[in-house]
């Protein structure tokens, strides 16, 4: 019986505390002043084309998206440390 509460107790209050994290400034993401001027903004819509853009490879050399048209692509953003 003493169980249960006490696991009653411990799941309210992890719900309460998840109800709480966003609240919190240093948890949020998303709100970066500055925009990398590296890296052209380009607005992508859900069921539409992605509009052409050019990257570097791993290897530095410029890649565009029209020229993987066939293959299979996977775009990965990662938020980089040094940002």
């Amino acid at each position: 019986m003493i169980g249960r509460i006490l696991a009653t107790v411990v799941i309210v209050g992890l719900l309460g505390f998840d109800f709480m994290l966003p609240r919190f400034e240093m948890l949020q993401q998303g709100r970066d002043p500055v925009a990398r001027a590296d890296a052209p903004a380009a607005v992508v819509v859900v069921d539409e084309p992605m509009p052409d853009f050019t990257l570097p490879d791993l290897d530095g050399v410029p890649v565009t998206l029209s020229s993987l048209q066939g293959h299979r692509v996977l775009l990965t953003f990662e938020r980089s440390v040094d940002w």
